[in-house]
């Protein structure tokens, strides 16, 4: 390493090749000197008064790249810098980049011509990338322009339904407004009638009591005088008062009876009205709150055989139960139901609107609803709300909702399938028959108490319940 040293010096004096730049010949030397390997002449280093030499060269423009390159590349030899394979692929790759952007040269190398191609390759690139780059912004203005027209779209069909809503509301406001004004009206009219009648029948008094004051008098005067002709005076007398008596209209007042109930039946009707719209009203809006909600709120409702009663056989799939006359080994358990026969589905809700559907035998003795987690495991239960249950179903060949006392259903024929509602954010626990879109029943202001309700069914004897898909 070291005899080629010289080669390096004559070689560098002839101007066949150029020293290494200076900042690389600082790196080199200072790992030398960091692994404390020999002099720098040893190390193949120029001397200063070289580097002035080939720096001062170099500012007059005499720099060859691809010389220089060989040249650096036989430096790094002498220095053992020279790398792996990759790394003598990246200098030769960074070399010949080097060498074609040079351009043309004085002294017959290489033309410019491959420049020049490499130019316009790369200029239509680029041409390339900002015609796509156009075309992307112009999508986005395009996305960006058809959000604000459907936004604006949607705010004018909103003020729209606003308008129509306040439109409404306001001719249903004047109706009551115009009825109440009517009926006040016909009141008043009626107590001004009764009392003007009053005042008539109390002049009529009047001037009868004043009447029978003169003919009391002169019956007293006439009972001083002798009693010849007595008995003829006092029937004038009497004569006089039947003539002389107003003869009253007695307009009995069974008409005015007759008006004041006519008011009332009115007043009676359009409160039975509002009272029908104001029930009909929140059933349809959630009736149709719940059909857009319907796939949404569907839940997979599987048993928990751990509250299943020993009475009780579950499916394989634990989607079905069904009541046996004899009680099969069961192992002991805290959340299982140990005389009625009941089964908790495995999921519970504490928000949020869920449904499911129950398919039922005919002719057994069934129920099915939700109940709270903290519902009772020993001992009989009492279905009903206020023990945590809310629940509907068949006893005695008829449908009965559970609660105090329990409600009769007006459901015909034998139902195969029923639906289960749980809205727990509002409190309301509904049952449907298939294919019906009005409720069986409902319970309204269901207490929770923040607890979870779990799904809940009660199965009797020769009863088979089975959750649909």
């Amino acid at each position: 390493m070291a005899s080629a040293v010289p080669g390096a010096k004559e070689k560098g004096d002839k101007g066949s090749c150029h020293p290494i730049p200076e900042h690389q010949m600082g790196n080199g030397c200072s790992s030398s000197v960091g692994r404390g390997g020999g002099t720098w002449p040893e190390r193949g280093r120029l001397g200063d008064t070289e580097v002035i030499s080939h720096r001062n060269h170099l500012r007059k423009g005499n720099f060859h790249t691809k010389l220089h390159l060989e040249h650096l590349e036989e430096k790094l030899k002498l220095l053992g810098l020279d790398g792996d394979r990759g790394e003598k692929e990246k200098i030769c790759s960074w070399r010949k980049r080097t060498f074609l952007s040079n351009g043309p040269r004085d002294d017959g190398g290489p033309t410019g011509a491959p420049i020049k191609e490499l130019v316009q390759e790369d200029g239509g690139q680029i041409c390339s990338y900002l015609e796509n780059l156009k075309k992307q912004k112009e999508e986005l203005l395009e996305l960006k322009m058809n959000g604000e027209r459907r936004c604006q779209d949607f705010l004018t069909r909103t003020e729209a339904e606003r308008q129509k809503i306040v439109s409404g509301f306001r001719q249903i406001r004047c109706f009551l407004k115009e009825k109440e004004v009517v009926l006040l009206a016909q009141l008043g009219e009626l107590d001004r009638a009764v009392l003007r009648r009053q005042e008539e029948e109390e002049a009529k008094v009047e001037g009868d009591i004043a009447l029978l004051s003169i003919l009391i008098c002169e019956m007293e005067e006439k009972l001083k005088r002798p009693t010849h002709g007595f008995l003829q005076d006092a029937r004038s007398t009497l004569d006089r008062w039947e003539m002389g008596r107003t003869q009253r209209t007695t307009e009995n007042i069974a008409d005015m009876e007759r008006r004041l109930r006519i008011i009332s039946q009115q007043h009676q009707i359009l409160k039975e009205t509002l009272g029908r719209f104001q029930d009909l009203l929140p059933s349809e809006l959630e009736k149709e709150e719940e059909g857009a909600t319907e796939e949404e709120g569907k839940a997979f409702v599987t048993l928990d055989p751990t509250t299943a009663t020993a009475g009780l056989v579950l499916s394989r799939d634990r989607r079905g139960v069904r009541w046996m006359d004899i009680e099969h080994d069961v192992s002991p358990c805290p959340q299982r139901f140990d005389v009625s026969c009941c089964v908790l589905g495995c999921q519970g809700f504490t928000s949020g609107h869920h449904f499911w559907d129950v398919e039922v035998t005919s002719g057994g003795t069934w129920a099915l609803g939700v109940a709270r987690s903290s519902v009772p495991r020993k001992g009989w239960l009492t279905f009903h709300p206020d023990y945590g249950i809310w629940a509907m179903g068949c006893c005695r060949n008829r449908f009965r909702a559970f609660t105090s006392p329990p409600s009769t259903l007006p459901m015909s024929g034998n139902p195969n399938r029923i639906r289960v509602v749980l809205d727990y954010g509002r409190g309301r626990v509904t049952f449907y028959l298939a294919a019906h879109k009005d409720p069986i029943y409902a319970f309204q202001n269901a207490s929770f108490y923040g607890e979870s309700i779990f799904p809940f069914f009660w199965v009797g004897r020769g009863s088979h319940l089975r959750l649909c898909p």
